[in-house]
Order: C-alpha cells, then sequence, then structure tokens
C-alpha cells in the first residue's frame, strides 16, 4: 500500500487507493484489495489483475474512481474503488488467503495486522478533505510510515507535505577574513650582510731550511747568545789569523 484519498473537493466519489512496487514482481488473479472499517469489517475489495502480469522497477498501480482520474488528470488501472471511510478504516494488499500489507487510519478499534507488521496494531491519521495518507517509510509500523501529504497519484510520494517538517539547521556563519597587517606595523629589518672576510696576516716569520732538510736552530746558548752569532764571530776570528 502507498497512497490513500478518500474525497476532495468535498466529494467522496473522488477517491482512490495506490500500491507501489518499487524492485518489481507479479500479480496474481488472487490479488486484490480489501477495504475494511474501524472495527474490522469488510467493506468491499477490488481484483487487481484477472491472469499473472509482472510489472518492472518502479511500478505504481491505481485504482481510481472516474471522479478521481478527471480531477487528478491521471489514467488508472482500475476505474473501481470501494467505498473508503473517512474517519477510520483499512485498506489491506493480499493475496490468496494473506494480508501482506495493511494502512490503518483514524480511530480504529479492530486492528488487522498484515505479514509485514506482525505485532503492529498502530493507525495514521485520518487525511482531511483533499489531502492523501502517504507512505514515506517502511518500518512496517503504520503511525511511522505514513504521514499527510499532496496526492501525488502514480508517483512517488515527495509531495507537498501537510504539516511541514522543521526548516533544518541554520547554517554556520562564514569565517572572517584574515586581517591585513596593521597600517602602523614597521617593515621587517633588512637582512644585514655578512661582514667582509679579513685576509690572512702576512707571515713575518721564515724558517730557513739546511741543506740537510732540518731547521736552523734558534735556539740560545747557555750564556744567552744565539748559537749562529758564536759561530759567525768563530768564522770571523779565524779570518783573521789567516
Amino acid at each position: 500500500m502507498n497512497e490513500v484519498v478518500t474525497s476532495a473537493g468535498g466529494d467522496g466519489a473522488v477517491r482512490y487507493l495506490e500500491l507501489a512496487n518499487l524492485v518489481g514482481g507479479c500479480l496474481f488473479p488472487t490479488s486484490r484489495v480489501v477495504v475494511y472499517d474501524g472495527a474490522g469489517q469488510v467493506v468491499g475489495s477490488a481484483a487487481l489483475v484477472t491472469q499473472a502480469t509482472c510489472y518492472g522497477a518502479p511500478t505504481y498501480y491505481l485504482l481510481a474512481t472516474s471522479a478521481a482520474v478527471t480531477r487528478f488528470g491521471v489514467a488508472a488501472d482500475r476505474q473501481i474503488v470501494p467505498p473508503l471511510p473517512a474517519d477510520a478504516g483499512q485498506a489491506c494488499f493480499v493475496s490468496s488467503q494473506t494480508r501482506y500489507d495493511c494502512v490503518r487510519w483514524g480511530p480504529v478499534s479492530t486492528a488487522l495486522e498484515d505479514f509485514f507488521g506482525i505485532g503492529d496494531d498502530s493507525s495514521a491519521q485520518a487525511a482531511p478533505d483533499g489531502q492523501s495518507l502517504a507512505r514515506t517509510d517502511h518500518t512496517n509500523v503504520v503511525s511511522a510510515d505514513w504521514s499527510l501529504l499532496s496526492p501525488t497519484p502514480r508517483g512517488p510520494n515527495d509531495g507537498t507535505p501537510w504539516t511541514p517538517p522543521d526548516a533544518g539547521p541554520t547554517p554556520d556563519a562564514a569565517p572572517p577574513a584574515d586581517a591585513g597587517p596593521d597600517a602602523g606595523a614597521r617593515p621587517d629589518a633588512a637582512i644585514i650582510p655578512d661582514a667582509r672576510p679579513v685576509g690572512d696576516a702576512s707571515d713575518q716569520r721564515y724558517l730557513d731550511l739546511d741543506p740537510g732538510g732540518g731547521a736552523l736552530c734558534s735556539c740560545r746558548t747557555g750564556g744567552g747568545a744565539p748559537a749562529v752569532l758564536l759561530l759567525l764571530a768563530a768564522i770571523a776570528l779565524v779570518g783573521r789569523r789567516r
């Protein structure tokens, strides 16, 4: 079961029942829609097909009165709908002797459970004139799965909600842009270049090497005179004696 409209424009002749198969499947000669009152008594039923018929996905099967076809401008698969109690009623998709899926609305006193919702006796709110009771979820709890919407025969239940949902969270404010530098801020100081390297000082020392490869001794004698000067003095004396 997918959508129920019990009246529109104050006319109970404008009514329809819609089934939906979103995955594809087949209907059989024993497949039918049965309508009950709030006490669980049968109001009427309508067969869906005369022979086994398979459908692709998604399929919306519409049972609508001629008045509903005219008002909503849609074609119906069957132009026959049992009377639909406006205040309290039930409608079930039945095949053979099994109630596979049911919808209940209003103060139902005897709830007819279905194959997919065993243990659920809840009811949805009855749709006001001109509105539809539409399936919007698949938890198999009637009160949770059905909502009041604008009619959408032969299509998904995405009409205008009768009771609009919350507007949703307010989006976060955009973050402020990063502030630029202060007007009076001092610019970064320029990089100080490395000081010019000082050249190596000239070497004031020299080291004479003797022909044998050793350094000429610069040691002092016990009397304090350099050995080199003593050697030169000795050579000079020898030259005079000659």
